[in-house]
């Protein structure tokens, strides 16, 4: 009987503790919706909910007195639709805080504790004015000298917040020296930005983000003690085109179609749907490439999108992020969300809705 009852005892444990693996397992699904949809016409009813379980408004701009602003007060009206839509739709709102140019303002808010509580409370105060779950900080450009007061801030928020979602966005690339395991672990997820890697002043074509250097940004952060699970990597759906070269390695001359060179992934599937381009699938960095006679374009469609949702799922990372919402492809059969969310939501609903 004692043995029995040892048995039951073990499987009791095993079970739960595959419980707790299944309940540590990617989850999130964020959305980014940047202030400037507006003027695209992408509007908050155009979001597809449940799609998303976050959505991250960009951004509110904060001042060297704390207090905070809309980076474009013209879109104070569309906060309000997005906060209202993403409650009937039991999506969590989080706010973002920071971007760029505001490295000095936050350096210098960060630099008082004065300022950092006001700040951190004027934070808390429009977080629970608005009905937004939490907040995101976004600290850009981050050095190693920057760290005491990222910390001394990121402690202040926690505080001020209570109960309230703490994001904190990351570039590991970048400025991996600015941060701590044990300053990140304080938030609930963070997000994991790869910035451009193909640029005008890259001479050879190269991919503009892939799982490969994901993976790196991803391990700089858990080299430094950061939790798997809160870990959340943020894919850009747009690509860059280039003039001149045809195939990775090779020399570009000059920024292609496009606005400046950038198209929205929903804008290159409809460039693919003329024969003129040619799109092949990178395994060694797991990204695509598109070419035609006068140019490439860098991006991740559906095949990296896929591996990355897999490797996040696998390794256990906390999710995938979309910048922006307004970017994908609406068909279901070519977006990217719905790559993303058949990896790690796969019991949703994402068939096209019936039009009436």
């Amino acid at each position: 009987m004692r043995i029995l009852m040892n048995l039951k005892l073990i499987a009791f444990t095993f079970a739960l503790g595959m419980a707790t693996v299944a309940n540590a397992a990617a989850d999130k699904v964020v959305g980014y919706f940047p202030y400037w949809s507006q003027y695209s016409q992408f509007a908050p009813k155009d979001i597809r909910y449940n799609m998303v379980t976050h959505i991250h408004y960009v951004s509110l701009f904060p001042s060297s007195d704390g207090s905070l602003a809309f980076a474009d007060e013209n879109d104070a009206e569309n906060f309000k639709e997005l906060s209202k839509l993403s409650a009937e739709n039991n999506v969590k709102l989080i706010v973002t805080v920071g971007g760029m140019e505001q490295e000095a303002t936050l350096a210098e808010i960060a630099a008082s504790e004065e300022v950092r509580g006001t700040f951190a409370s004027n934070v808390a105060s429009f977080l629970d004015e608005n009905g937004a779950a939490g907040m995101e900080l976004d600290w850009q450009n981050i050095t190693a000298e920057n760290a005491e007061g990222f910390a001394a801030l990121v402690t202040s928020l926690k505080e001020a917040l209570g109960d309230k979602t703490l994001s904190i966005a990351t570039y590991p690339l970048s400025s991996a020296d600015a941060y701590d395991g044990s300053v990140l672990n304080n938030a609930e997820y963070v997000t994991v930005f790869v910035p451009d890697q193909m640029t005008e002043e890259v001479s050879e074509l190269k991919p503009n983000q892939s799982v490969a250097a994901f993976e790196e940004a991803m391990n700089a952060l858990t080299s430094k003690g950061v939790e798997k699970d809160k870990i959340l990597p943020v894919v850009f759906f747009y690509g860059k085109s280039f003039m001149g070269a045809k195939a990775l390695g090779e020399a570009q001359t000059g920024v292609g179609s496009g606005n400046e060179g950038v198209l929205a992934y929903k804008e290159l599937m409809k460039k693919f749907e003329a024969p003129d381009y040619k799109v092949s699938f990178d395994e060694a960095s797991k990204s695509e490439i598109a070419t035609s006679e006068i140019e490439s374009i860098v991006f991740m469609g559906i095949p990296s999108v896929k591996a990355l949702a897999e490797t996040v799922k696998s390794e256990g990372y906390a999710g995938v992020a979309a910048y922006d919402l307004s970017e994908d492809h609406t068909e279901p059969i070519v977006s990217l969300m719905v790559t993303i969310g058949l990896e790690l939501r796969p019991d949703v609903d994402y068939k096209a809705k019936k039009k009436k």
